[in-house]
């Protein structure tokens, strides 16, 4: 699964950027939202990575879904302010709908408030909860209102019991954001769904050399 993050530029188009300014992923300075998606796509956003990726220009959330076809799932993270929400939300589900991807996407956001607009207006949308407050029952009232398919812990919250609760109610668990072996493989143990992180070609690395353990119930 692909997870990226979508947010609106000033003429209401969807792009895939991690922040809200431009200055640390691209040659660009300033809100995303102040700028048109014309002047984004004209910046360089593959220098800071390496220099072999110079010169690669800002996707759009259809770009990517036409890029990924079915080749993998994708996690769409709503990162606009609430103040977008109203064009954000059905702008993403026309897009996921349009792509035929609402079935292999889930949108996930730290605002419930804003899957709940999400569900609104879909009812075949697959809501995932992201979360990081240490006090998880409000997640778990979410869950339940939202009708979300999965819910998103900081690694840090993913425990047995969390899990286990998780799991009776039939919600997945992906954690973020993990980029150590060892972290890695003790979530596996714990029974978690998916892990979000930076480097996952590492519990590749970790599971061809048998270091994956079957999941403890």
């Amino acid at each position: 699964m692909i997870e990226l993050d979508v947010q609106l530029t000033r003429d209401e188009k969807l792009v895939v950027l991690h922040d809200d300014t431009l200055e640390r992923t691209t040659n660009g300075r300033g809100a995303v939202r102040d700028h048109t998606l014309a002047e984004i796509k004209g910046l360089d956003a593959g220098s800071w990575f390496a220099p072999q990726f110079e010169g690669e220009p800002v996707l759009t959330l259809p770009e990517v879904l036409a890029l990924v076809g079915t080749a993998a799932r994708v996690n769409v993270e709503l990162k606009s302010p609430r103040p977008d929400w109203p064009v954000l939300v059905p702008l993403v589900l026309s897009t996921l709908a349009h792509h035929r991807a609402m079935e292999s996407t889930i949108v996930s956001c730290f605002e419930p408030e804003a899957l709940s607009l999400v569900r609104q207006r879909s009812v075949a949308a697959r809501l995932g909860l992201l979360w990081q407050n240490p006090v998880v029952d409000e997640a778990w009232r979410w869950a339940d209102d939202l009708g979300a398919v999965s819910i998103h812990p900081h690694w840090l919250l993913a425990s047995h019991d969390l899990v286990r609760v998780a799991h009776a109610r039939g919600v997945a668990v992906i954690t973020w954001t993990v980029n150590e072996i060892e972290v890695m493989l003790e979530l596996v143990r714990r029974g978690v769904d998916g892990i979000i992180s930076d480097f996952p070609e590492r519990l590749s690395v970790a599971r061809n050399a048998g270091l994956v353990v079957t999941n403890e119930p």
